[in-house]
C-alpha cells in the first residue's frame, strides 16, 4: 500500500515539475454584478486550454469551469449567489490528454455586489380572489425585463411567471389554491444578456378568497332547421356555463330518430363550424370530417382559421338514432370562467322518415361528477302539402288530389290574377294597386272583397275565395 502511495505522489510531482507550459499571471476580476463576474488573466505558451476552480471564501467545495481555449485572457462566471465573497484560481494544461498540467495561480478575490442594478420596490398586492391576485410594483427606469416568482408560504420551491415587459407594472398571478397564504418576490433585468440583474425584492405576502362555486347547470338546446321528414337538416347543438360553474367533463347527446350522412363524407370533407365565445376571447373553428370507420361512426376534427387542430369529437349512428360525444380537455382547474359553445352540423343530418316527435336527450357529467340531463322535443311533419290550382276567374281552388300546380297559396293568387288582367287587358304588363273598402292601400287577403286600381285606370271590385 506504501508503495502505490509513493508512486502516486511521484507521479503527480512529476507532471507538476515537467509542465511545458504555465500557471496564468496576473489573475484579476471585473464587471462584477449580484449573479456573475468576470475573471481575467495573462495568456501564457504552449498552452492546450485552461481551467478555472472557484467557491465561496470559506466553503470547502470547489466549482470548475474547464476546457478554456488556450486563446482566451478572460472567462464568465456565472450562477454565483449575490452578496457573497468568492475566490478563485486558474492553471494550464499543456497537452490535449490533461496529464501535463502547471500548478494554480494565485488567488484572487471578488465580492459579488453592484450598484448599477438597483432593486425593485413598492410592491403591493390587488384584486385578489380564490384563484388569482395582481402584483404591481413602481417603476423602475433602464429596465429590460422583469421577472416573478411565487410559492405557497412556508414552503421551499418557487413558481416563476414568463418574463415581464419593462413597461409593465403588474401581472396577474394566475392558478392559486383557496383559503391559501402566498408571497411574492420581483426582479429586474438591465441588459437582454441577462448578466445585469437585480436582487429579489422583499416579498410580498396575500392570502386568496374561499371560493363559492355556482351549481352545476347548464344550458342545452338542440335544434334542426327544419322538420320535414326524411330531408337534410342543419343541427345547431348549443351549451352554456355560467361563472362558477363546474367544468363539464363528458358530454353525450342521442336522438331516437335521423342519422347522421356519413356514409356521403371523405376525410377532410368540411361538416360544418363551431363558435366559443368566453369572457375574454372569442373562438371560431372549421369542422371537418377526420377518421371514417363505415357508414356508422367518424370522428370530427376541429381546425382554427391557421389549420391548427384545436380538439375532435365523435359523430355515430346507433339505436335507432344518432350520438355525438365528446372529452373536455383538463384546464389546470374545476370551475369555468363562463362561455357559450354553438356547434353547427350543416346538412348532414337527416330527419326520420316518420310522422310525430323526435327526441334529443343530454347527457353531462362534470369533473365533479355532477350529472345533469336534457330532453327537447321537435315535430317531424311527414304530411303532404296541399296544391292549388287557377280557375283562370281569379280565384284558387284546391283539386283535392295533390295534383295542383302552386304548393303555395300565395303563388297561386298572384299568377290567377296575373292571368285574369291579361285575359281582360289589351296589355299584358299592367300593374295594379289593392286597397280596401275604405279606400285605404292594403295587401293581399283571402275571403275578403278587395278593390284592384290598374296602371291602364280600370278599377275591379274582386273577392278571392280560398278553402
Amino acid at each position: 500500500m506504501k508503495k502505490i502511495l509513493l508512486i502516486l505522489l511521484y507521479s503527480s510531482f512529476y507532471n507538476i515539475c515537467n509542465a511545458q507550459c504555465s500557471a496564468p499571471t496576473t489573475p484579476y476580476s471585473s464587471n462584477i454584478n449580484y449573479y456573475n463576474a468576470d475573471a481575467n488573466w495573462d495568456n501564457q505558451s504552449n498552452v492546450y486550454n485552461y481551467k478555472i476552480r472557484y467557491r465561496i471564501l470559506g466553503s470547502s467545495s470547489w466549482l470548475y469551469k474547464n476546457n478554456i481555449d488556450s486563446l482566451a485572457t478572460t472567462k464568465n462566471i456565472n450562477n454565483l449567489q449575490p452578496l457573497n465573497t468568492y475566490i478563485w484560481q486558474i492553471r494550464s494544461y499543456c497537452d490535449s490528454a490533461g496529464l501535463n498540467y502547471s500548478q494554480w495561480s494565485i488567488t484572487d478575490t471578488f465580492y459579488t455586489s453592484t450598484i448599477h442594478c438597483p432593486t425593485i420596490s413598492g410592491i403591493y398586492t390587488t384584486n385578489i380572489n380564490y384563484n388569482s391576485a395582481t402584483a404591481n410594483w413602481s417603476q423602475t427606469t433602464g429596465i429590460n425585463r422583469y421577472k416573478v416568482q411565487f410559492r405557497i408560504l412556508g414552503t421551499t420551491n418557487w413558481l416563476n411567471l414568463g418574463f415581464i415587459d419593462s413597461l409593465q407594472t403588474n401581472v396577474l398571478i394566475p392558478l392559486l389554491q383557496p383559503n391559501t397564504t402566498y408571497e411574492w418576490e420581483i426582479m429586474a433585468y438591465y441588459d437582454s444578456s441577462f448578466m445585469m440583474a437585480s436582487l429579489w425584492s422583499n416579498p410580498d405576502t396575500f392570502s386568496t378568497t374561499t371560493f363559492i362555486y355556482s351549481a352545476f347547470n347548464p344550458i342545452i338546446t338542440n335544434t334542426i332547421d327544419n322538420t320535414i321528414c326524411n330531408n337534410a337538416s342543419n343541427l345547431t347543438l348549443f351549451a352554456s356555463q355560467s361563472l362558477n360553474e363546474p367544468d363539464i367533463g363528458t358530454s353525450t347527446i342521442t336522438s331516437d330518430g335521423g342519422y347522421f350522412n356519413i356514409q356521403s363524407l371523405s376525410i377532410g370533407d368540411s361538416v360544418g363550424y363551431a363558435i366559443m365565445n368566453t369572457s375574454t376571447q372569442t373562438i371560431s373553428a372549421i369542422l371537418k370530417a377526420g377518421t371514417i370507420a363505415g357508414q356508422n361512426y367518424a370522428i370530427i376534427n376541429s381546425y382554427d382559421s391557421t389549420g391548427n387542430l384545436m380538439g375532435f369529437f365523435a359523430i355515430e349512428n346507433v339505436n335507432g338514432g344518432i350520438k355525438v360525444s365528446s372529452t373536455s380537455p383538463y384546464d389546470g382547474n374545476n370551475y369555468t370562467s363562463g362561455f357559450t359553445s354553438e356547434v353547427h352540423f350543416i346538412n348532414l343530418f337527416i330527419n326520420p322518415n316518420i310522422n310525430g316527435p323526435l327526441h334529443f336527450y343530454t347527457d353531462i357529467q362534470s369533473e365533479l361528477n355532477h350529472q345533469f340531463n336534457d330532453t327537447a322535443t321537435v315535430i317531424i311533419n311527414c304530411i303532404t302539402p296541399v296544391t292549388y290550382d287557377c280557375d283562370g276567374l281569379g280565384n284558387c281552388t284546391d283539386p283535392g288530389n295533390g295534383n295542383g300546380t302552386y304548393i303555395s297559396i300565395i303563388a297561386c293568387q298572384e299568377e290567377c290574377i296575373s292571368t285574369s288582367i291579361s285575359e281582360n287587358s289589351t296589355e299584358n304588363d299592367l300593374s295594379f294597386e289593392i286597397y280596401d273598402l275604405l279606400g285605404r292601400k292594403t295587401k293581399f287577403k283571402k275571403n275578403t272583397v278587395l278593390i284592384y286600381k290598374y296602371s291602364n285606370g280600370e278599377i275591379r271590385k274582386i273577392i278571392t275565395q280560398i278553402k
